[in-house]
C-alpha cells in the first residue's frame, strides 16, 4: 500500500507550488550524471513505500544523486507533496542540502517553520550548505526559533559563513544566556564588538563571555595584537575556569610567537592563577 499521507499546511504547500506530479511527465531517459532512470524511479518507490527505514535509506541516496540528477531532486520533492512522517521529512530535507535548484530552496526555506523541531533543524542545516548568501536571512530568523537545538544550528552556520549582520541577534541570545550564540560570537566578532563585551561582564555569564572572547583571540584574522591584548586583559577581569581554559588555549596557540605583548600577558595571568590555587 503506497504511502500518501498528507502531514498538515506544510505537504499541502509544498503540492499546490506544482511540485508533485513532475515524474509522471517527465521522460524516461538516462541522466545526464550517468545513473540510470529506472534506479531513481525505484528508490523513489522506497522513498514513498510504508516502510521508513527503506525511505530513509532511499532518500540519501537520491540525495546523493541529485547533485548532478535533476530526476532525482525531483523525486525527493514529489515525496514532500505526497506526504511522509517526520522521519522521512528530516531525511528528504537533508538529501536536500546544499541544492542549487530554486524549487529545493523554496521548499528548505519554508519547512524552517514545520511545527516538529527535527524538521525544523534538518531544513536549517540543509541551507547552511547552499553556498553564497541567499539562505542568510533564513538562518538570522531562525536564531529566533523556539528550540535551542535549532538555534544552535543555526548559529554555528552563520559563525562558519562569518557572517556579520547577525552579530546584533547573537548578542541578545548570549543576553539571554543562550550558549550557542557565544560560539558564533567568536567567529564573527570584531575589536568593536569585543569593546562592545568587554562592558558586559557581569550582565552576561562568565562562562559564555569567556567563550566568545577566547574563540575570537585564537582567530588568525582578528586583531592586530594591541586588540588582543586588550581582549586578553578582559579575560582577566572574568573569575572562573572558563577564561582561564581561554587564555591556556591561547598560549598555546601562539606557541611559535612568544613574544606578542598579548601572548605574554596572556602567560602572566595564567601563571598567576595557577600559582594562587
Amino acid at each position: 500500500m503506497k504511502r500518501v499521507i498528507v502531514w498538515g499546511a506544510a505537504a499541502l504547500w509544498v503540492a499546490s507550488s506544482g511540485i508533485a506530479g513532475r515524474v509522471a511527465s517527465a521522460a524516461p531517459a538516462a541522466s545526464a550524471a550517468g545513473a540510470p532512470a529506472g534506479n531513481v524511479e525505484q528508490l523513489k518507490r522506497d522513498l514513498n513505500g510504508e516502510d521508513d527505514g527503506a525511505a530513509i535509506d532511499a532518500a540519501q541516496k537520491l540525495g546523493a544523486l541529485g547533485a548532478t540528477n535533476p530526476k532525482a531532486v525531483d523525486a525527493l520533492l514529489d515525496a514532500l507533496a505526497l506526504g511522509a512522517s517526520p522521519r522521512v521529512q528530516a531525511a528528504i530535507l537533508g538529501a536536500l542540502g546544499g541544492r542549487k535548484d530554486p524549487r529545493a530552496v523554496d521548499v528548505l526555506v519554508h519547512y524552517t517553520k514545520n511545527r516538529n523541531v527535527e524538521v525544523r533543524k534538518k531544513a536549517v542545516a540543509a541551507l547552511a550548505e547552499l553556498p553564497g548568501d541567499r539562505a542568510v536571512p533564513t538562518l538570522v530568523a531562525a536564531l529566533s526559533d523556539p528550540s535551542e537545538e535549532v538555534r544552535a544550528v543555526a548559529a554555528g552556520a552563520l559563525g562558519k559563513r562569518k557572517d556579520k549582520s547577525s552579530t546584533d541577534k547573537l548578542l541578545k541570545l548570549m543576553e539571554k544566556k543562550d550558549a550557542a550564540a557565544a560560539t558564533a560570537l567568536g567567529a564573527v566578532g570584531t575589536p568593536e564588538l569585543a569593546r562592545k563585551m568587554a562592558e558586559m561582564i557581569g550582565a552576561v555569564p562568565d562562562g559564555l563571555l569567556a567563550t566568545a572572547l577566547g574563540e575570537m583571540i585564537k582567530r588568525p584574522d582578528f586583531g592586530p595584537d594591541p586588540v588582543k591584548l586588550d581582549v586578553v586583559k578582559t579575560l582577566s577581569k572574568i573569575p572562573g575556569i572558563d577564561s582561564t581554559t581561554a587564555l591556556i588555549e591561547y598560549v598555546a596557540r601562539t606557541e611559535k610567537d612568544k613574544a606578542l605583548p598579548s601572548r605574554v600577558e596572556a602567560q602572566k595571568i595564567v601563571d598567576q592563577r595557577s600559582s594562587a590555587q
